[in-house]
């Protein structure tokens, strides 16, 4: 059976991560997705970290489910290419520098005028408005006017630190594929084509607000104050590795001090209830991590693991990132799948986590070759006969 998005043609402009990544979200989910690369080296993260063959793995899972055609969008028979795309797609998401769309005369007003019903995704680093506008962008830069950086910041010292991931990026990538579902279902109720905007930044803080920032929410006087969630959140030192408990409610609390043999953690009315134990302060901050802390680095993983099972606490051990395909729960639950790519060969992969049970759709094809489906996707156009021009002129590839 299709998948959702069945039916649906994304032209894919993007570079980097944010833009490529949205419009793959949508090709796991069976869009027809259509990246446009530029002919010679194509998109640049075809070479970016682990590769073979010429493909990273970022790379393909970025693109895998896509159709790539390498086209000039620099001459004007490769813009006359791209209108034609164009004029038989549902979106087209771009996160070009900011004025390159303009400069080509690929801008939303441009393509509007020939498919009005277009979903135009543009995203960007700073958004088109402020002083920061203009400027180029990474992932790491956005942490730190966001205020990530500074809710990583090490508790004893104050130092700054970033989340070791391309948080922000990813992130955006998640919004702007449910913002662009969003505007496909105002199109169908009639709304029409629409340019949807969305800065990393705006996605970043508002990412971080609701828990790292939620105690700058309330403004004036009379707030009564309190830690904010996922801030105490800690590692324990456990006998052979790490893990880590959330005894938020009282009954995960008094099983987490049965789990660890601490009767008189339990028995102490300052740890009776929540309320106590928020009002205790510092105190209740040395019963974790002086009491029940050292208690619990007597213990392996898996006795870790048992005990606390044993007693209804939430807990976690720290699983290495090469050995998270091989924990039993996410073998049974079907998270990876291994094939065999034409070009990079062997893959182990997240299989796309939506899973729709009306509509599942297949698992994602390989991401494409460089130029890989210009030819057929020229036939498609009605330009089947220009094709060997077109390559002479170096327009496609």
């Amino acid at each position: 059976m299709a998948g959702p998005l069945d039916g649906l043609r994304v032209i894919d402009m993007g570079a980097l991560i944010a833009a490529p990544l949205a419009a793959g979200m949508l090709a796991d989910q069976g869009a027809d997705v259509i990246k446009v690369e530029p002919p010679g080296l194509g998109d640049r993260f075809r070479y970016v970290g682990s590769s073979r063959g010429g493909m990273s793995g970022l790379f393909h899972l970025l693109n895998r489910g896509k159709r790539s055609i390498a086209l000039d969008l620099t001459s004007e028979a490769g813009r006359e290419v791209l209108l034609r795309l164009v004029r038989g797609a549902d979106v087209l998401v771009q996160n070009l520098r900011p004025g390159v769309v303009e400069r080509l005369g690929i801008a939303y007003d441009d393509l509007r005028e020939v498919r009005p019903q277009l979903i135009y995704a543009s995203l960007s680093g700073f958004g088109r408005e402020g002083p920061y506008a203009g400027r180029s962008v990474y992932d790491n830069v956005i942490q730190t006017y966001s205020g990530i950086a500074d809710a990583q910041k090490d508790p004893a010292s104050g130092e700054p630190s970033f989340v070791r991931m391309l948080l922000v990026d990813k992130l955006t990538a998640v919004l702007a594929a449910q913002a662009i579902s969003s505007a496909l279902v105002a199109r169908e109720r009639g709304a029409g084509g629409q340019h949807v905007e969305l800065a990393m930044l705006h996605a970043g803080i508002a990412f971080l607000w609701p828990d790292a920032c939620a105690d700058l929410i309330l403004q004036g006087e009379g707030i009564a104050e309190q830690p904010g969630l996922g801030g105490n959140f800690d590692l324990m030192r456990l006998a052979d590795g790490w893990g880590t408990a959330t005894p938020f409610g009282d009954a995960e609390f008094q099983g987490m001090c049965r789990a660890l043999d601490a009767p008189e953690v339990a028995e102490d009315p300052r740890m009776a209830t929540v309320a106590a134990r928020m009002a205790s302060g510092d105190h209740f901050t040395h019963v974790l991590h002086e009491v029940l802390g050292k208690r619990a680095s007597k213990l392996t993983r898996e006795e870790f693991a048992q005990r606390f099972s044993e007693n209804g606490v939430p807990f976690g051990v720290v699983t290495g990132r090469e050995a998270v395909h091989r924990d039993p729960h996410v073998q049974a639950a079907g998270i990876f799948a291994e094939s065999e790519h034409p070009i990079a060969g062997p893959l182990r992969e997240p299989t796309p986590a939506a899973q729709f049970r009306g509509t599942p759709g297949a698992l994602p094809t390989p991401a494409p070759g460089l130029g890989e489906h210009t030819d057929e996707l020229l036939h498609e156009l009605g330009m089947g006969a220009r094709i060997e021009a077109l390559r002479e002129a170096g327009t496609v590839a």
